[in-house]
């Protein structure tokens, strides 16, 4: 399924929906002259028709030079209406080709011919605005295909207003889901939010039921696609009430295969978040699902190979075994397409898993948790397929696509047998086969594809032991990735699609050969910048994983990462702190560190990730609970004696006031402050360093700010707002502030979604400080702040905070999360919290790990803007400064290291 979704990459997800080739009706005023004429003109409507019947059954070369024919004679007789409509299908089709000049050419003419003179008469007609419309929705697609995305929206807006003169309702609703999409991958996510909310509206009003039930499933796929998954759920379950009431077999079918997905999406995040009784729940869902929709012959293939991947994920092999036959079936009686190519591809790959001897870690047919859980008990694989058999099934789809033309696919075939052969220990073939797959990604010019096959021929040299040539292809990998950034995060969402398992592994892979060295000496200096560049872009990546959405659009890069300047980039932001970055490889950790004025260090603890991950979890139980203070220093001290140790003589010689860390991975969910140096006896906090955290270095403002008098605005709940406990030390904390600083409290009843809206669009604010319950998660549906009147999601947060931000001399300097804290068992839930920094577009944000429900939580606020009122403190040393006093008083390292500062720390 992995490969049919991502030839939909730049075919946003409800384009089948709003494309329907239909032969429009000739009118009498057409049909006029000579008989020859009419003749003519009769065989150009019978090519066009021909063309359609080949599009539809994907034969897109063919198609191609019959709309060509087609588009000639419409031209030779002045016909320019119908031509444009010939033209813009040729551009549809060029498209599926990859072959963007040609499609942008054709659809360049498709708009010329619609404004020719010959026109003029059928400007005002439906016929004309519904043609106009198509050829604006497919220009919006090639758009979106270059990486124009804010073009495309505009283009999509215009088309949505085209089709309503057209009174062709399925159009507007595939626009505006088409806009909704692009809106999202741009970061308007607000936007786009309530784009598809009015949407839902609009398609609920349609008197044609079928109308109704395809757009109610389309807009769940698009929520679906965007992250909203229980929303997509709910959308889904709508389309199946009314297609089920109303007898649509073929809508029903659909609506239950996307159903099955979503189900699917909703397990694997909760997997992530560690609701393990919930995942089960939902795989059972989708499993359900896709075995109804199985019953439905149009998505009869497609539901057994979504099904057949999922009993592979989740282990259950001997029904993923029952199924080969099942699919061997059908795929044997399917004439050749574009659609049966990728589907003999998705077959290949699942039994690829089932081979026997094969690591299904390797394959990418399971996620890292499902991997966690089945490693010590693995079931047996019972497959009977041989490698050769699966090798027959792929030379095949080979065959086919180099038939049809279509290259893509093509490349697809070629990569997957060459991925089959290097797991089975055929690495000359598997070179070979990866080469050919990665020249036809290059001559379409399909980044989205070539690399995949660039990571693969990496790895491959990896296992020669060419470390150059890896390192090389792993470098090409990660550029292509950059280019497609935006389009990642479109499929992200979908179905057997996991961040962690298909761009991840790149830049750690990079990272592990770029640091080795045969003598464990200094790797280089381009070693250890390359590196930097690669797990920052990882970073980076991670976050706009976890927002979906393109951070370049929506904040400042102020750094230009080029292998020049980075050391005086560095240098230039704070001459006096150090940046860490920890990097955890699967046998052992990695600490590179840029020390002021130096080059860049670097030096290892060879523990492998399972340890690490291991002590953190543990240090982070312990500290929790708050009388465990042995515990807690023996895996502080570890984490110490790993990160730390090796570098004490430097930062003490160079006089680093700032430790700037950028944490990698479970890292994240323990504050820095309580690393344990066991020979001095004592924690980091308590040493003369100020600690700051970067999600990235990349989307934060990080230059030096005058700093003006602090203006807060405070606002909190402290009585008890079902289910949530009351917070009466909120009361304290509000008012400690208030004698301080001057602030404008909102507190309570006063603290109102309104009201908040209300005080943070005067701008008049350089600090917001919020005080209540909040939780930041993996799950954006679970990341939420609590005003008196509702829950406040984290987009509608970064909303209201924007609205202070859009003058660029006024920005919010400081965002305060009191009282809030990251979910138990996500390994990335400090990502909602990094996220929150970042689109709400505040320099830093101040917020705790867990919830401190005490009064040495109002202690704490108070000495931080006592400290802050001084012009000459940097925030991180004001926060250093508030845990010395809070240490005084409460030793427990519970008490005064949930304190983490995110983003600008000067």
């Amino acid at each position: 399924m992995l490969y049919h979704r991502l030839l939909k990459l730049t075919l946003l997800a409800l384009l089948a929906f709003i494309t329907t080739l239909g032969v429009p009706v000739l009118s009498s005023q057409q049909v006029v002259g000579t008989s020859v004429v009419s003749q003519q003109i009769s065989n150009a409507y019978l090519l066009l028709k021909q063309g359609i019947e080949l599009y539809d059954a994907e034969r897109f070369s063919e198609a191609v030079e019959v709309w060509k024919q087609a588009a000639s004679v419409f031209g030779s007789q002045g016909d320019s209406l119908n031509q444009a409509l010939v033209l813009r299908y040729l551009s549809l089709a060029y498209q599926h080709l990859g072959q963007w000049k040609d499609a942008e050419e054709a659809i360049r003419k498709a708009i010329a011919s619609l404004h020719s003179q010959n026109n003029k008469d059928r400007y005002d007609t439906k016929l004309y605005f519904d043609i106009f419309a198509k050829t604006l929705n497919t220009l919006g697609r090639l758009q979106w295909s270059k990486g124009e995305w804010s073009k495309a929206v505009e283009t999509w807006k215009q088309a949505a207003i085209t089709y309503k003169k057209a009174d062709n309702y399925i159009g507007i609703v595939g626009s505006l889901i088409n806009q909704a999409t692009a809106l999202q991958a741009i970061g308007l996510n607000t936007q786009a939010e309530a784009e598809l909310q009015n949407l839902e509206k609009i398609i609920q009003q349609q008197s044609d039921l079928n109308i109704r039930a395809t757009g109610l499933q389309s807009l769940g796929e698009a929520l679906r696609r965007i992250g909203n998954l229980r929303q997509s759920r709910e959308v889904l379950l709508k389309s199946l009430q009314v297609a089920q009431e109303f007898q649509l077999s073929k809508t029903q079918g659909s609506v239950l295969l996307e159903l099955g997905n979503t189900e699917r999406a909703l397990s694997n995040r909760a997997i992530a978040t560690g609701k393990d009784e919930d995942a089960q729940k939902q795989t059972q869902a989708a499993i359900a699902y896709y075995q109804q929709a199985a019953n439905s012959p149009s998505v009869q293939l497609q539901a057994q190979l979504n099904l057949l991947s999922l009993f592979v994920e989740i282990g259950q092999w001997s029904e993923a075994a029952k199924l080969q036959p099942k699919i061997q079936q059908l795929l044997s009686h399917l004439p050749p397409s574009q659609a049966n190519i990728y589907a003999q591809v998705n077959f290949a790959q699942s039994l690829t898993c089932l081979l026997p001897g094969i690591d299904i870690k390797q394959v990418s047919c399971i996620t890292r948790e499902q991997w966690s859980k089945l490693k010590e008990h693995p079931p047996q694989a019972l497959s009977t397929t041989s490698h050769s058999e699966i090798a027959k099934i792929l030379i095949a789809a080979i065959e086919q696509a180099r038939s049809l033309k279509q290259q893509r696919a093509e490349s697809y075939a070629l990569g997957q047998l060459g991925r089959l052969n290097e797991l089975t220990k055929r690495e000359s073939i598997a070179q070979n086969l990866t080469q050919q797959a990665l020249l036809i990604a290059e001559e379409i010019q399909a980044p989205d594809v070539r690399y995949r096959w660039e990571w693969q021929l990496g790895r491959l040299w990896e296992k020669q032991g060419d470390r150059k040539r890896a390192i090389a292809a792993y470098k090409d990998a990660l550029t292509s990735l950059k280019s497609i950034r935006s389009d990642l995060l479109t499929i992200n969402a979908d179905v057997q699609f996991s961040f962690r398992d298909n761009v991840e592994p790149i830049h750690r892979q990079l990272v592990n050969l770029l640091l080795q060295t045969k003598d464990k000496s200094q790797p280089s200096q381009e070693n250890l910048n390359d590196a930097i560049d690669a797990i920052d872009s990882l970073q980076l990546a991670e976050l706009e994983n976890f927002l979906n959405c393109n951070l370049s659009q929506t904040t400042q890069m102020t750094l230009d990462l080029t292998r020049q300047d980075l050391k005086a980039k560095f240098d230039k932001l704070d001459p006096q702190a150090a940046f860490i970055y920890p990097i955890i490889l699967e046998d052992r950790l990695e600490v590179l560190t840029k020390l002021p004025k130096h080059s860049f260090k670097h030096h290892a603890a060879f523990v492998n990730q399972l340890e690490v991950e291991k002590t953190v979890l543990e240090l982070r139980t312990s500290i929790l609970k708050r009388n465990r203070p042995e515990e807690v220093r023996e895996k502080a001290a570890k984490l110490y004696e790993w990160l730390l140790k090796p570098l004490e003589q430097d930062l003490e010689k160079n006089q680093v006031k700032t430790l700037v860390f950028v944490l990698d991975g479970v890292l994240r969910n323990v504050p820095m402050s309580v690393l344990y140096d066991a020979q001095r006896q004592e924690y980091l906090m308590q040493k003369p360093y100020a600690l700051a955290l970067l999600p990235s270095l990349q989307p934060f403002d990080l230059q030096p700010l005058h700093r003006e008098q602090l203006e807060v605005l405070t606002a909190g709940v402290s009585e008890a707002r079902s289910p949530f406990p009351p917070l009466p030390n909120v009361v304290e904390e509000l008012q400690q502030i208030g004698s301080i600083v001057p602030a404008k409290s909102l507190l309570n009843t006063k603290f109102t979604t309104a009201n908040l809206q209300q005080q943070i669009s005067a701008g008049i604010f350089s600090a917001v400080h919020i005080a209540t319950h909040g939780q930041f998660s993996s799950d954006p549906e679970e990341t939420f702040i609590l005003t008196y009147d509702k829950l406040l999601k984290t987009n509608d947060l970064n909303n209201l905070l924007r609205m202070n931000n859009t003058n660029p001399l006024r920005k919010i300097e400081l965002l305060v999360l009191s009282a809030c804290e990251t979910a138990r068992g996500d390994n990335r839930a400090t990502l909602g919290l990094a996220g929150i920094a970042v689109r709400a577009g505040t320099r830093s944000t101040l917020a705790t790990l867990w919830q401190v429900n005490d009064s040495s939580t109002a202690e704490f606020m108070g000495q931080f803007y006592k400290e802050l009122t001084n012009p000459k403190v940097a925030k991180a040393e004001a926060l250093h400064q508030a845990q010395l006093a809070l240490f005084e008083r409460y030793k427990a390292p519970y008490y005064w290291s949930p304190y983490i500062l995110v983003g600008n720390w000067l």
